[in-house]
């Protein structure tokens, strides 16, 4: 029976934190005015808040696309030969005067995504100061809306093939650990227009850009067409570096246009209670998928099966509650968005 200290229901929300700074935010705590004695355990039974993400997050890696070229096949994958076509996250803010960069935005369809990449491809859309790995008009990117497929196409001059997100070779690049100078950084607003004082570009080891437009081959797997010419480290199926401008590089599967799938919710007062592979955290209440649209409401209703986290501390006076992706990068919603929290208790 509930009573003043063990209500069966308790509802947290962001806006009110008093404490929630910045433009964007990824926590929040409530401070209980009646603290809860005696709870055994909390249950996540609804939960809403805004889909933040775009079609390619801006804060794990998916704004960077990897590719190798070669004015020859054989033996086009070296760290020499890597390329990078980016996007800038958002949020990014340039330094004054500085316009050689393609912003990353909402892609009402893949037409779209396909031009603004090969913006960043061309003359201007990039800067080599800051990616030094990036070379204008190799590249012109697609998107067939038959098919589904994204493709890339070779400049006719310089071979191509899409690079593996778990490649060694681009592993080194983003890491800096042969040529740290090579690092892909950003020219902000706080930069003083040096390399040396750029931030770097946002990114999660393990994940690009190529498997969101398709090309989802790691670095030991050999595609359907595998065969005398393939290379490893060319992640299409066929394996084999492109020439063709007419002929491009087509994508393996479809585009996941979809920023982050889910977001994994954490609570402070359930340590122990709840855990995940991937973040290896112990106090996960509840993995969400995300099923809206971009800058949509995101609404989650658990089932009724009564599955409660049973570690919980006798007495609770605050909860914070975290929000992470399936990468383990922070969830950020805009501070102007509430995101509410539905918990049931049990005694």
């Amino acid at each position: 029976m509930a009573s003043l200290n063990r209500p069966d229901r308790l509802t947290l929300n962001a806006f009110s934190d008093p404490n929630k700074q910045g433009a964007t935010y990824s926590r929040f705590t409530n401070q209980l005015q009646t603290p809860l004695l005696g709870v055994k355990g909390i249950q996540l039974v609804n939960a809403n808040f805004i889909n933040s993400s775009l079609q390619l997050n801006d804060d794990n890696g998916q704004l960077m696309f990897f590719y190798y070229t070669s004015a020859t096949q054989a033996g086009i994958r070296t760290l020499a030969n890597l390329r990078c076509i980016r996007l800038l996250p958002s949020w990014f803010v340039p330094y004054a005067g500085f316009t050689a960069f393609t912003l990353n935005k909402y892609f009402n369809t893949g037409t779209e995504l396909a031009a603004a990449l090969t913006t960043a491809a061309t003359a201007g859309g990039d800067s080599v100061t800051f990616n030094p790995i990036w070379v204008a008009g190799q590249v012109t990117f697609s998107f067939d809306t038959t098919t589904r497929r994204m493709s890339v196409a070779a400049n006719g001059t310089n071979y191509i093939a899409p690079a593996p997100a778990d490649d060694p070779f681009v592993l080194d690049q983003l890491r800096g650990t042969t040529t740290a100078a090579n690092r892909i950084t950003m020219n902000g607003i706080n930069s003083s227009n040096t390399y040396a004082t750029a931030t770097l570009q946002p990114y999660v080891e393990g994940i690009t850009m190529n498997a969101r437009l398709g090309y989802t081959l790691a670095f030991n797997a050999r595609g359907l067409w595998w065969g005398a010419s393939s290379q490893q480290g060319c992640a299409t199926a066929s394996g084999v570096p492109s020439l063709s401008s007419s002929v491009p590089v087509v994508a393996d599967t479809p585009p996941i246009l979809l920023g982050v799938q889910n977001v994994g919710v954490y609570l402070s007062v359930s340590t122990g209670g709840g855990m995940d592979t991937s973040n290896k955290r112990k106090n996960l209440i509840a993995s969400i998928p995300i099923e809206n649209a971009p800058y949509c409401i995101n609404s989650y209703t658990t089932n009724s099966v009564e599955i409660p986290c049973l570690s919980t501390p006798n007495e609770i006076y605050e909860i914070t509650v975290e929000l992470l992706d399936d990468t383990g990068t922070p969830y950020l919603i805009p501070y102007n968005s509430n995101t509410q929290i539905g918990l049931a208790l049990y005694y």
